[in-house]
């Protein structure tokens, strides 16, 4: 079992940190977001990607929008079917991880996951059409490279506010953090906030640290959409994932 990720720097999927635009294993930072996937994974295999050679692969940012120049002709002919043309950035994206993941599979289509992660809007509070126009431009970016295991992280606003949901007690609803301002120049946006919750800035790394024990459980924060959306489409990819090597084992004697 493998994971292909991308996202937009240490403090949501993690960075390499050798200087390269793809990496895996000691080459790769985990963020905050990357600790959350790896437990949501040990769940299902009881076993930690992260410490099995070559299971989790990081690819940049900067690493896929270099594959989309490489490949401009055939990005414009796949990005001209997308409705969505304003978001063609998040369809190429996702096309190329899809594609490298396909990679990844070999001819025998061993286990892989694609996740892709993008914050809604790190610059201001994002109406809730933004966030499906951004989900559907990754999907259909996962379509277009014919990978059916691809997964969105599409935080509202930003990733600031699922780790806020997890500072707050008691079991209500965090819906209402999505609407928080993402601005830097707000003293209420999503990242000051979250600072204040901790009584300080926390690092990337510390963060992650943080995320290896919560939340708990993943019930408060599946009360924020956009956090469900990818809750829901991690399980769908996972069955679709495991079905084929429960079923064989079901087959043996």
């Amino acid at each position: 079992m493998r994971v292909i990720v991308s996202g937009e720097g240490p403090s949501d999927m993690g960075a390499c940190n050798n200087a390269q635009g793809e990496c895996c294993d000691g080459d790769f930072t985990p963020g905050p977001m990357m600790i959350w996937l790896q437990r949501l994974w040990a769940a299902l295999l009881n076993y930690e990607l992260l410490i099995v050679p070559g299971a989790v692969i990081f690819v940049s940012e900067t690493a896929l929008k270099q594959a989309s120049k490489q490949d401009a002709v055939r990005m414009q002919r796949l990005r001209s079917r997308s409705k969505a043309a304003e978001t063609g950035y998040y369809f190429n994206n996702a096309l190329q991880l899809g594609l490298k993941a396909k990679e990844l599979q070999g001819p025998d289509e061993s286990a892989v996951m694609a996740v892709l992660f993008h914050d809604t809007d790190n610059t201001r509070s994002a109406p809730g059409q933004l966030w499906n126009t951004k989900w559907d431009s990754m999907m259909d970016g996962f379509g277009a490279a014919g990978f059916a295991y691809g997964v969105p992280m599409v935080p509202k606003p930003v990733s600031e506010a699922w780790l806020l949901a997890c500072t707050q007690q008691g079991h209500h609803s965090h819906a209402a953090l999505e609407e928080i301002s993402g601005t830097e120049q707000s003293e209420h946006r999503a990242k000051a906030l979250l600072a204040q919750a901790f009584g300080g800035r926390q690092s990337a790394a510390q963060l992650a640290e943080w995320c290896a024990d919560h939340p708990e459980n993943w019930g408060p924060l599946q009360t924020m959409p956009s956090f469900k959306a990818f809750f829901d489409r991690f399980h769908e990819v996972a069955e679709l994932i495991l079905r084929p090597a429960a079923a064989q084992l079901n087959q043996q004697p």
